[in-house]
């Protein structure tokens, strides 16, 4: 029949014990229309592709109008008569993964195995991708939603944020087309980065005794102990986090950072204020971890809110976890260490990253130009 909405609203169910029944266009040769047993109708376009019969649904009536679902399925014939199977595309496109998908291979298969810090990406997903994202397909994703996001995040919580965010987004896209999750382009490329200034906080020894005193009044022994080492060691957060006894020789008071953000291991010396700290602790023989916690990594993951409470008695509140670690460099600086011992504690891998704590190390050049300065001029004075 020549489908109209007349004919549409007027066509029957299937008979009973059929799930559905349809009508056919005789306008435009493989149009139709499929009405279920409940009642629902929905255009469809039926052919053969290279051989094999297919059925494409257009879109459901009365969102889609007969005029439109004519011009659909003429667009459809014309595709296919340019050797395209849209058939072939619509399946693939039901079946692309989504950004779920996505982020449960790349902490499988990626993070996990690799990264001891993958807790921090789970936390980047969980606290800053909006939770819409999760069923939306990888190809739906855009430049410009990344933008919005990388710039909202920025706004809401610090530059910082926003680019670590960015940073991660771009290697998971690029991961998902290594993978062949999808073939578009990455969504997170040509986004520019918000720039970050350097920072050189550190504490001073009044600021240190501050501090000091405030950990004597943390309720929780893991962070009591935690900060102190951080201090001292002047690890990066994550590798004192998941820090595991199997790791430490008391006897010889060394540890062994399995793998460290240069993607090697790390063997550190401890001081006997460390040992004394370690030794002391709950955990030592009861736990894998030096500082076990109770959700799915097995140690403590986020000490944000504790050094809060630390800063905010210790009345250092613009000093950040990571500050502490340029704080062990500073002081290493002000004892006359070189740069090359100091990156040596540190593990940097570039000597660049080292050299900009030089300018702290002021005290021997300031005696070794002075000397200078007065042979130059010792004849001179004599002189005049």
């Amino acid at each position: 029949m020549r489908l109209t909405k007349k004919a549409i609203e007027r066509a029957k169910r299937p008979e009973a014990g059929r799930k559905e029944r349809f009508i056919r266009d005789d306008v435009v040769r493989g149009l139709g229309v499929r009405i279920t047993a409940s009642g629902a109708k929905s255009f469809i376009f039926e052919a053969r592709i290279k051989g094999r019969p297919r059925r494409l649904t257009l879109g459901c009536w009365p969102d889609l109008t007969v005029v439109l679902a004519r011009k659909k399925a003429t667009e459809k014939r014309a595709a296919m008569a340019r050797g395209e199977d849209p058939a072939a595309e619509a399946e693939a496109a039901r079946k692309e993964a989504t950004f779920a998908d996505l982020t449960k291979v790349y902490m499988d298969r990626h993070a996990r195995p690799n990264k001891r810090s993958a807790w921090q990406d789970e936390n980047t997903l969980r606290r800053y991708i909006p939770v819409g994202w999760n069923s939306r397909r990888l190809s739906d994703i855009t430049r410009a939603d990344v933008a919005r996001l990388h710039a909202k995040i920025g706004e809401d919580h610090g530059h910082y944020a926003a680019n670590r965010t960015l940073a991660l987004l771009r290697t998971m896209f690029n991961l998902a087309r290594v993978w062949e999750l999808f073939k578009g382009e990455n969504p997170a490329r040509g986004i520019k980065q918000f720039r970050e200034e350097k920072r050189e906080r550190y504490l001073s020894p009044d600021e240190l005794a501050a501090v000091n005193r405030a950990l004597l009044e943390e309720p929780d022994w893991r962070w009591r102990a935690y900060f102190p080492l951080a201090l001292m060691l002047g690890t990066r957060k994550s590798e004192l986090l998941a820090m595991r006894w199997a790791d430490i020789d008391m006897e010889r008071r060394r540890w062994r950072i399995p793998l460290t953000k240069a993607g090697n291991s790390h063997l550190l010396p401890l001081p006997g204020p460390v040992a004394a700290i370690l030794s002391g602790l709950p955990s030592h023989s009861k736990s894998d971890w030096v500082f076990p916690g109770d959700g799915a990594a097995g140690h403590i993951v986020e000490p944000a809110k504790a050094w809060q409470r630390v800063r905010a008695r210790a009345k250092v509140a613009d000093v950040r976890i990571h500050d502490l670690r340029h704080t062990l460099a500073s002081w290493l600086v002000a004892q006359g260490f070189n740069l090359p011992l100091i990156g040596r504690a540190l593990n940097h891998t570039q000597t660049a990253t080292t050299a900009r704590y030089a300018h702290l190390a002021l005290d021997p050049v300031r005696a070794a130009l002075e000397q200078t300065a007065a042979l130059m001029t010792a004849g001179s004075v004599e002189g005049s």
